[in-house]
């Protein structure tokens, strides 16, 4: 049973970043949570060569609805070139937390 909420994933350069970020998307009711993941290894293809280094990640919260808006306000708080913004539906859920994301979040 696909639902009308999902997960967002969103790397960044450290923590305080990342809070920052956080606290801005949910105080726009944006998101209903954010879980901050520290101490990432991320091993990617930047500049014609493979990089190494360290990040965190934002494991956001929200409605699909609400992706558009979620995503152009990421964009502007956010300090890399391309930040990554990948959201995954959620098929299934706690019930009263799915109910709780939705009053949450604003439409």
């Amino acid at each position: 049973m696909l639902t009308e909420y999902c997960v967002v994933f969103c790397t960044c350069p450290d923590a305080a970043v990342a809070e920052n970020i956080a606290q801005q998307l949910t105080e726009s009711r944006l998101v209903a949570c954010t879980n901050i993941v520290p101490h990432l290894k991320s091993i990617y293809f930047w500049e014609s060569k493979v990089t190494e280094g360290t990040e965190v990640l934002m494991v956001m919260k929200t409605k699909q609805k609400k992706l558009v808006d979620l995503e152009k306000a990421l964009l502007k708080l956010h300090p890399y070139k391309f930040p990554e913004f990948i959201a995954m539906p959620i098929m299934y859920g706690n019930s009263d937390y799915l109910k709780w994301v939705e009053e949450v979040v604003q439409d």
